[in-house]
């Protein structure tokens, strides 16, 4: 039987009944995923024009004073009520997005959301969407997922150090991911994204962020080939999946929870192994003025990259693996400010 009344608009009884069947349950009255719901359709309810559904505004709010204190962000259940009712919302409601503001007053962080330095791109402070992660440098390269594992972003923070931007965790493939998504774009800096830690049982968010990288989304905003439940974007547009999927290389270290191990990734990632990242960085900064030095700085980068991949050696002006001449030891590469470093 339907919890839900015929009274309720019809654009509304979705998401409603959503989250009604899970306000029925003592799990989800303490589940960080249904306030999320409660909060989004708060604010919806609140702001349509549909006097309507303004009226449903005290429904949810009677739920939200039968939250009982949040005991957890998610438990990763096989069906989540919170999620599935935001994903309803997002359909039919378009002013539904991740951080929006809740009466008025920002919402307010999970756990550690630290502010950080002015977007020069939004003039915005960055991150623009709240969450449970912790700000480092917002000029570096790298940022790191830790997944479920809550204990694992401050030990990073304090052992990368000015090489990470950001750390955080992510619980959920669909409204998680979509505030990774969103917050990594904000910042140009970012090029590099580490996975770790350990997935929530039945969510699958890794999973999802690779075949968000690998095969994109289809027409309904559903990661292809996705191995979790609901892997369904509707706060992301086809804009965003295109500029995540150039923009953002993954460094793949599911499962790893060892500190050591992950700084280690995320220094080399810091360095730059991949020549497409640091030729687009070159250009970007605007070090490379001149195309015959492009095509140069190209070559010279495509070479050092193989010479990584092979363990071989690598010598500027040289052909790979051939040893070092006696004249120059020299693997710096040219400098657009010095280019008459490789004349003879």
């Amino acid at each position: 039987m339907s919890l839900i009344k015929t009274a309720v608009p019809e654009r509304a009884a979705s998401a409603l009944h959503e989250i009604e069947r899970g306000m029925a349950l003592r799990k989800c009255r303490k589940c960080g995923c249904m306030k999320e719901a409660l909060d989004a359709a708060s604010r919806t309810f609140r702001n349509a024009e549909d006097p309507e559904i303004r009226e449903l505004l005290p429904k949810i709010e009677g739920h939200q004073n039968s939250m009982a204190a949040i005991a957890y962000d998610c438990i990763g259940c096989k069906k989540c009520w919170g999620a599935d009712a935001i994903i309803q919302l997002a359909i039919s409601f378009e002013e539904v997005a991740p951080g929006e503001c809740h009466g008025g007053k920002p919402l307010p962080p999970k756990r550690e959301h630290v502010p950080s330095a002015t977007s020069s791109q939004q003039g915005c402070s960055w991150p623009p969407h709240p969450g449970e992660y912790i700000v480092g440098n917002p000029t570096a390269s790298v940022a790191i997922c830790t997944l479920s594992s809550r204990e694992l972003p401050p030990k990073l923070i304090a052992a990368v150090g000015s090489d990470l931007a950001i750390a955080g965790r992510c619980d959920t493939e669909n409204i998680g991911v979509e505030k990774v998504v969103l917050n990594l774009l904000a910042n140009s800096n970012i090029r590099w994204l580490v996975l770790c830690g350990v997935e929530a049982p039945g969510h699958r968010a890794a999973d999802a962020f690779l075949r968000l990288k690998e095969r994109g989304v289809d027409a309904n905003m559903r990661v292809l080939e996705a191995a979790s439940w609901r892997p369904v974007l509707k706060n992301l547009t086809l804009s965003h999946v295109a500029r995540f999927r150039e923009q953002i290389e993954i460094v793949n270290l599911i499962g790893v929870t060892v500190v050591s191990e992950i700084v280690i990734a995320a220094r080399e990632a810091a360095k730059g192994r991949q020549a497409a990242v640091i030729a687009a960085t070159a250009i970007q900064e605007g070090l490379v003025t001149q195309l015959d030095h492009a095509a140069y700085l190209g070559r010279e980068l495509a070479k050092a990259e193989i010479a990584l991949q092979t363990r071989s050696h690598y010598e500027q002006d040289a052909g790979l693996g051939i040893l070092p001449s006696k004249k120059s030891t020299s693997t710096e590469l040219c400098d657009d400010l010095a280019c008459s470093c490789h004349e003879t």
